[in-house]
């Protein structure tokens, strides 16, 4: 064996000891992670529990609507007033690149300004456009589809036929015909959806009626 081939051997024993020893501690990391993880969400499933339990008496139906119900106004509450600083520089960088943009398209030689828009689009905005987009896309995810999804996955894992049964005698939300032999069941989670979109209807109609309001005495 030459020296050459001796000192690729021992770099690539260099190399493969080190990504394993990095990949341990990812592993872990990652492995604690979900512990905290998984802990977490167990406290907020007991909480739950405890805070609607006197519910039930009520029936599911009415529980999993105030779980809608409230999920959805919290996820407007939070939407409103989350913003992180991340968000606000890159929405200021848009429209600053934006404005420039505007303002080259007003040269008075019109494809002198097409060329400069061009260069603008190019050089600064389109960056700026996809980095406010995505970092938008990732708050509304956070801020709105996450919770709506854990509280779903909340609500179909102890609303199940089974559990369901044990405690109201009966496998689904609501059964009933319609004049024909077959029956309609409504499950968790389809119950879980149609009352997110009765309160999101409800908070649409709620936020456009305070606007009026709001337009009147300003207009007084």
């Amino acid at each position: 064996m030459n020296l050459e081939t001796r000192v690729l051997n021992l770099y690539n024993n260099w190399i493969g000891h080190g990504f394993y020893f990095k990949g341990n501690i990812m592993d872990d990391f990652l492995d604690r992670m979900w512990e905290l993880i998984y802990t977490f969400l167990n406290s907020a499933v007991m909480v739950v529990d405890k805070l609607f339990s006197p519910l039930e008496i009520l029936g599911p139906g009415i529980v999993i609507f105030l779980l809608a119900f409230l999920i959805v106004g919290l996820t407007r509450v939070i939407s409103r007033f989350y913003v992180t600083k991340r968000y606000v520089r890159l929405e200021k960088e848009f429209r600053h690149w934006q404005g420039v943009r505007n303002e080259a398209m007003k040269h008075p030689d019109r494809e002198k300004g097409k060329t400069l828009a061009k260069n603008i689009d190019q050089a600064k905005l389109n960056q700026a456009y996809y980095d406010y987009f995505f970092e938008g896309l990732l708050k509304n995810f956070i801020v709105n589809a996450l919770p709506i999804l854990l509280m779903a996955s909340y609500v179909t894992s102890v609303y199940t036929p089974e559990t369901l049964f044990k405690r109201f005698g009966e496998k689904w939300v609501f059964s009933f015909s319609l004049g024909t032999s077959s029956q309609t069941n409504i499950s968790s989670l389809f119950w879980f959806i149609i009352c997110l979109i009765l309160s999101y209807i409800f908070f649409t109609v709620l936020n456009q009626v305070f606007k009026k309001q709001y337009a009147r005495k300003k207009s007084q």
